[in-house]
């Protein structure tokens, strides 16, 4: 089993097809879940039955802040202050050669920023997916 490390991850955003590298990215999370629709029957066993329902997906990143030109910062911004759902996040966990990545439409829900002594700025972001998330094998 190959795996790979953290440390190459590469976060993408913007408008498709021209998506901008988040040049700080420290950390990321992205959670794919599914609903459960209960289906048990009146009369049956002691346990519930289920199905699958819809899928949805969401995330967090942390960046270090860059103040001067990382317009994937800056679009992030701009797309949770103007309610933009049009931008297309791209996540590369192990880097953009040839690896997998997932990617779809994305409203970014939040942008919080923190420093503290002996540290860098930080800028966290989190988003939800809008409609389908595609995964691309390598």
């Amino acid at each position: 089993m190959a795996t790979i490390s953290g440390d190459g991850g590469v976060l993408k955003f913007g408008t498709s097809g021209s998506e901008d590298t988040a040049a700080a990215l420290a950390s990321w999370s992205m959670d794919i879940t599914a609903d459960t629709i209960e289906t048990t029957a009146m009369g049956s066993n002691a346990f519930k039955t289920f199905t699958i329902g819809k899928h949805s997906w969401s995330g967090t990143a942390e960046m270090h802040w860059d103040n001067a030109d990382d317009t994937a910062q800056e679009g992030m911004e701009t797309a949770l202050v103007g309610q933009d759902i049009t931008k297309k996040l791209i996540l590369y966990p192990g880097g953009t050669g040839s690896v997998d990545n997932w990617s779809g439409l994305v409203a970014i829900t939040g942008v919080s920023m923190s420093g503290s002594i002996g540290d860098t700025v930080k800028y966290n972001i989190t988003f939800q997916g809008i409609g389908a998330l595609t995964h691309t094998n390598a």
